[in-house]
């Protein structure tokens, strides 16, 4: 008898975690797309979903050779998409010993990143928006 007790306990578990991850998944859309700056795929960066009306969370991801993918809350999202580039060094203090740090500069226009231009509607589902970006040249 503790048999079949210890099934239905366990059986009814599962369910409910299955229940619960799946409710989870359902307020979420997989945001799987490109980057492209100039028609080649940006190497590195970082692209983030801000919510338009400032109700969901924000979300961002890596971007590596053009790609990335995000778990995104549904609605509105204002697409922000930096992509740093080293250009020096510099002490990190005021004596000889201290370590040294990269000095880094945004690549891309502001019009992606900090007065970004860009926006997409993200569904409760799988999506794959390709983001093609121009440089100032």
């Amino acid at each position: 008898m503790k048999t079949k007790g210890a099934f239905c306990f366990s059986l009814c578990m599962a369910l409910i975690g299955f229940a619960l991850g799946c409710s989870a998944d359902a307020k979420h859309g997989i945001v799987t797309g490109t980057v492209t700056l100039d028609g080649q795929p940006l190497k590195s960066g970082t692209i983030r979903f801000d919510s338009t009306d400032g109700q969901a969370a924000a979300a961002d991801a890596s971007i590596a050779d053009g790609r990335f993918s995000a778990k995104v809350p549904p609605g509105d999202k204002r697409v922000s998409i930096t992509a740093p580039k080293v250009v020096g060094k510099k002490k990190m203090y005021d004596t000889p010993d201290s370590p040294v740090i990269d000095v880094t500069e945004e690549s891309l226009p502001a019009r992606y990143n900090a007065q970004t231009t860009l926006t997409l509607n993200v569904e409760p589902s799988d999506q794959q928006p390709t983001f093609e970006l121009k440089s100032d040249k």
